[in-house]
């Protein structure tokens, strides 16, 4: 027959395999969702940074377009002279794989690099649809006469009383080396991420593998988002089959879709790791279980036992001087055995959740703290402000000095905005040389002299480098008529026009 010490240590056992089953199967969900989520934030802001950078490209294109097309129509009758203007171009520009002249009867006047094919007819549907149009547009790819895959960027060539003269394009090379490649090439993770770029028909238009180039991929669930002109991110299986984490943003200029994803299996990667360390870190309470358990099961078995030993003897048990301790004070022993558990187990939760929002770096609260604390702001209706702050050149730190000094930049950044952030004000570090201070009920005007003591505390202060920093800041006061993300695009324009006005100053978003 099992003993009672047998049935206490079994039923300990059994609760402490529960309690251990259950926490790291609870540590795992919560975990890989995290994984997973941000994963998906992650690829969606590269997509959408990288998707801000391609639309800038091409109204820098066509700007350059435009403001030669002058120069051309001036000098159309002289050959010479317009290969010259496009060799300028070309050269002022870097963004473009070829120049051309044609005009109305799309007939070729000037090119550069020389293609062989001045003076001759072009018949190609870029050139027709232009002509047709008559406007300035950016093409769907298309196969050239050479044989290229490419996209035209173009522009109307207009005499003063409104004759069409023809038109002055640009093109890019698909399948060769081109801005886009420039760009997208390398994705910032070395998981096996990549980024893809897709037209408005879902055709592939940029793809690492250069051989898909010009395929359709439609039935990609986030091509045919694209296609809808929908930005966002999601989980899918893509037109290889393959599982992944993607986040997309529709280009507006274009009508394209850029695409950073990363294999579902890659983003997981760490998972095996993390629970590894929660085991790991588990092993020595859950040894100290074991010891305690082992311990409390004698002192709970031994009276029981010394009572039936007593019960069993025969004769007058006067004569047995056995000392029998009561139940209540082994009970109680027990309690604050388990008591003392929980505690640790729920200071290594607390400890957790401090950890899991908050920057190792900086020491700031990081972007899951700062959308948790926006969102509440906004749910419950409360006025408030924000500052958008970004360290000007902090490549140019990183390139001269070293990461470990540009790590030093941003720590002494952070300390600069908490030593002036003094009034329930929240510090969060975005990510890279990027924060925020988020103000609960301040207005506009607090928010920017705020932003402005901060700048001019880090211009004039001694810095790390013992070289003189500046930041450009955008503010602004959340209206209630705007959702969190037109709100936060409002601010991020913001700090864009301060970097843009020669950085190292502020700028209000108005709405």
């Amino acid at each position: 027959m099992k003993t009672l010490r047998f049935w206490i240590l079994s039923l300990i056992c059994f609760m402490m395999l529960g309690i251990i089953v259950s926490t790291l199967t609870s540590s795992y969900l919560v975990t890989k969702k995290s994984l997973i989520e941000n994963s998906l934030e992650q690829n969606s802001m590269y997509s959408k940074k990288l998707a801000q950078m391609t639309d800038e490209v091409f109204l820098y294109m066509q700007s350059n377009l435009e403001a030669r097309k002058s120069d051309v129509v001036e000098n159309l009758d002289d050959h010479v002279t317009v290969t010259n203007i496009l060799k300028q171009l070309n050269i002022s520009s870097k963004n473009f794989n070829s120049l051309s002249v044609i005009n109305a009867q799309g007939i070729v006047i000037a090119t550069t690099p020389n293609l062989g094919i001045v003076g001759n007819t072009v018949n190609s549907a870029g050139v027709k649809e232009a002509i047709a149009r008559k406007e300035a547009f950016i093409s769907k790819p298309y196969y050239a006469q050479t044989g290229r895959l490419l996209i035209l960027i173009t522009t109307p060539l207009f005499g003063t009383n409104g004759e069409y003269f023809g038109m002055l394009n640009g093109t890019v090379y698909l399948q060769e080396d081109n801005f886009i490649h420039n760009i997208l090439a390398e994705h910032y993770s070395k998981d096996g991420s990549y980024v893809y770029v897709v037209d408005q028909e879902g055709v592939l238009i940029y793809h690492p593998d250069k051989t898909r180039i010009g395929q359709s991929v439609k039935s990609n669930l986030v091509v045919q988002k694209l296609i809808e002109a929908k930005s966002g991110a999601l989980q899918l299986e893509n037109t290889l089959g393959n599982n992944f984490l993607a986040g997309y943003t529709y280009i507006e200029k274009s009508s394209w879709g850029v695409v950073s994803q990363t294999p579902f299996d890659s983003a997981l990667k760490p998972l095996s790791g993390i629970m590894l360390t929660i085991f790991l870190f588990s092993l020595p309470f859950i040894l100290l279980i074991f010891v305690v358990a082992f311990c409390v099961s004698n002192k709970l078995a031994a009276p029981l036992q010394n009572l039936a030993i007593y019960t069993l003897k025969d004769g007058d048990r006067q004569e047995c001087n056995l000392d029998i301790p009561t139940w209540y004070f082994e009970a109680k022993q027990l309690t604050e055995t388990i008591k003392n558990y929980t505690k640790r187990q729920e200071e290594t939760v607390d400890n957790m959740k401090v950890i899991s929002v908050t920057d190792p770096l900086t020491g700031l609260k990081n972007r899951r703290y700062g959308d948790s604390l926006l969102e509440q702001l906004v749910a419950q209706k409360v006025t408030f402000s924000l500052i958008m702050i970004d360290v000007d050149h902090f490549k140019q730190v990183n390139d001269k000095f070293g990461h470990i000094s540009g790590d030093v930049v941003l720590q002494f950044i952070a300390t600069s905005m908490k030593d002036l952030c003094v009034d329930h004000e929240e510090c969060i570090r975005l990510g890279g040389e990027e924060f925020i201070i988020i103000l609960p009920k301040k207005d506009i005007k607090g928010a920017y002299f705020l932003g402005e003591r901060i700048r001019k505390m880090v211009e004039n202060s001694v810095s790390p480098i013992d070289q003189t920093l500046t930041i450009s800041l955008g503010v602004g006061e959340y209206k209630s008529n705007e959702t969190l993300t037109q709100f936060l695009q409002r601010i991020d324009r913001a700090l864009y026009e301060a970097k843009a006005n020669g950085r190292n100053n502020t700028v209000i978003s108005e709405q």
